[in-house]
């Protein structure tokens, strides 16, 4: 093998990997239930900045997601009533989505959720967009009172 061969070969293989390496996202990763800084996301935040990859099955990830987790009811003091937040990477999206941003509620036994996915690096550091979080209960409101009259 000649050397221009050689230099072909390491150039390629190392434009493979930086390719390969860039097109993986960046979410942050962590839980409120086990990190209390994690709500906010204002310090420690490159703690949490991970490159995603794929999942244990296989699925390359390709959004971050944020959930807002409300538990209503309190089982003690190792499950008391309290808002978590868990960010992560994603692959799935979401088919049910009420807004631009893709975010969506969801509710269940004591439990109600806000959840929002994202495809850019760290976009899941953001708290609720704000004009989601004023707009979800004003469209509550409306559909009352269209009820009413």
């Amino acid at each position: 093998m000649n050397v221009c061969s050689r230099k072909l070969r390491v150039v390629r293989r190392a434009a493979y990997l930086i390719l390969v390496q860039g097109l993986a996202i960046k979410c942050y990763v962590c839980n409120s239930h086990s990190h209390d800084d994690c709500k906010a996301l204002e310090t420690k935040k490159g703690d949490y900045l991970e490159e995603c990859g794929d999942d244990p099955q296989g699925h390359k990830y390709t959004l971050c997601r944020k959930i807002d987790m409300y538990l209503d009811m309190d089982f003690g003091p190792l499950h008391p009533a309290e808002k978590r937040v868990h960010r992560a990477c994603g692959f799935k999206e979401s088919e049910v989505v009420v807004d631009e941003k893709d975010c969506y509620y969801k509710s269940g036994y004591n439990t109600r959720s806000w959840v929002c996915s994202c495809k850019e690096d760290g976009c899941n550091s953001a708290t609720l967009p704000s004009t989601t979080a004023l707009l979800l209960p004003l469209a509550a409101l409306t559909a009352v009172l269209r009820g009413i009259y």
